[in-house]
């Protein structure tokens, strides 16, 4: 089981100690290289759960950049108007903020501190949105051929039923509401400070990452010193590094297994978890045998 995250800095470290490679040129291709590496482990230990709340404006939103893996959407419905009119304000605020840093990048310290602020102020406000236990309302994916977020405003009229539901649609979600609020809870590749890729702190994911990128410098014509590594050495190295990790990764922990057995030795299933976003999804059964021994003597 592994619960903690470190930078790849660490591994960009070890191929400077380990291989002493002539120049810097193989750095910015590093972090591209460990991130392939990671896709191909793709284990859910080197994710990051994430929530957020978007606008929806035209019955879609743009999906966050970030997203990896989508779990879950839901709509509120007992948010203030209030608490909506303020977030919208603060998302424009945030825009500008990051226009204005993209075109005046030598001030950019100055104004990641009214950033750092704004991102704050919106963090407690999307709490109003997903801390909404008594007005949440999980979303369906849409099944309908004529979804409402469609173009035909004929199709759309002649639909009887009006589930709340979406679809994903290239960058964006699609809800069958036209305009208002839907939260996401996904999955994210977590990245440091810097934008470098973090990565799960265990030796076989370090181990797994320095691997293919020295494949990936041999590929590009990074002659190695007098150790008689090819690239078929590496590229069996990463292999096994590569499966080592996924394994380590998907070891559930104590709680974990306690937690799997709840959710599989039941009597009586439950089909309604998707509706209580699996609130209870590892409650245990419990059977009342002492009453049913008294009612039979």
């Amino acid at each position: 089981m592994i619960y903690k995250n470190v930078s790849s800095k660490v591994v960009i470290r070890k191929i400077m100690r380990d291989l002493r490679p002539p120049g810097d040129n193989w750095l910015d291709d590093s972090i591209e290289w460990m991130g392939e590496a990671l896709a191909h482990i793709g284990t859910p230990a080197q994710l990051l759960q994430k929530t957020c709340v978007l606008k929806v404006v035209g019955h879609k939103a743009l999906l966050p950049n970030d997203l990896f893996y989508l779990e879950q959407a839901a709509v509120s419905n007992s948010v203030s108007p209030a608490v909506a009119t303020e977030l919208d304000e603060l998302i424009e605020k945030i825009d500008e903020l990051n226009a204005l840093i993209q075109s005046n990048p030598d001030d950019a310290i100055s104004f990641n501190y009214q950033l750092r602020d704004l991102n704050a102020r919106m963090t407690v406000l999307e709490g109003y949105y997903l801390n909404d236990s008594a007005g949440l309302q999980a979303m369906t994916y849409g099944t309908s051929t004529f979804h409402q977020s469609g173009n035909c405003k004929e199709c759309k009229e002649n639909q009887s039923v009006r589930k709340v539901s979406y679809i994903i649609d290239g960058d964006y979600i699609k809800t069958s509401f036209e305009s208002g609020r839907v939260c996401l809870s996904y999955k994210a590749y977590p990245i440091d400070d810097d934008c470098y890729p973090l990565i799960p702190d265990d030796i076989s994911f370090k181990e797994a990452l320095f691997w293919y990128c020295y494949k990936q410098m041999l590929l590009s014509g990074y002659t190695p010193s007098m150790n008689g590594i090819d690239y078929n050495f590496a590229d069996a190295k990463w292999r096994f590094y590569c499966t080592q990790a996924r394994n380590q990764a998907t070891m559930p922990s104590i709680d974990k297994y306690e937690s799997f057995m709840d959710q599989w030795v039941r009597l009586i299933p439950n089909i309604n978890r998707h509706a209580e976003f699996f609130e209870n999804l590892n409650t245990r059964e419990n059977l009342n045998r002492g009453r049913f021994a008294a009612d039979n003597f």
